[in-house]
């Protein structure tokens, strides 16, 4: 746990430490059958930095149930602010998944997509069991797709990472399990 009057620097060091934890665990738990969702949220008391991050929750509908049954799943994702928006597919066969989801490829080629907006001059990473696999630049506008081509032969799984200019993440999205 990062001190609590601890340098920026310091305390963004504490984050990456603990998503690489979290990214060298997530290939075994993911062929185990069961994984961590990466949840992110501030403990703050200064005004202009309420939820900074925070979690967004893809649930079915605005409800206690949904929300929680939306984070067991990893149906979610971090936002370093409230002006970053994620979205994350991948495709294969006629099928489609989200982020958190499970898509059955068999042997098709798995097209994935991230949409992005809110980070201007940032760069999409897409990572798989073998780590960082494709990036990509964001324009100035901050508002952006990216594609990449993969298959369930290369990774059990995709997620996103969306990095300010200066290497701070805005955005970090939970994997999409490929079956």
């Amino acid at each position: 746990m990062p001190e609590l009057n601890a340098p920026p620097t310091r305390v963004a060091g504490h984050n990456e430490a603990a998503l690489a934890e979290w990214g060298r665990g997530l290939a075994t738990d993911i062929h185990r059958g069961r994984w961590r969702p990466a949840m992110g949220n501030s403990d703050t008391h200064l005004a202009g930095q309420i939820a900074i991050p925070h979690t967004v929750v893809l649930a079915e509908e605005l409800s206690a149930y949904a929300i929680l049954a939306g984070i067991r799943a990893g149906r979610s994702w971090i936002a370093g602010s409230f002006a970053v928006e994620l979205s994350c597919t991948a495709s294969a066969g006629g099928r489609s998944a989200g982020i958190g989801e499970r898509l059955k490829a068999g042997d098709a080629p798995v097209v994935v997509r991230v949409d992005v907006r809110g980070v201007p001059s940032g760069t999409v990473g897409i990572h798989t069991e073998q780590g960082r696999a494709h990036s990509a630049s964001l324009p100035e506008s901050g508002t952006g797709a990216v594609e990449w081509r993969t298959g369930t032969a290369d990774s059990a799984f995709v997620r996103i990472e969306v990095r300010r200019p200066d290497g701070h993440m805005a955005a970090l999205g939970n994997p999409i399990i490929l079956a």
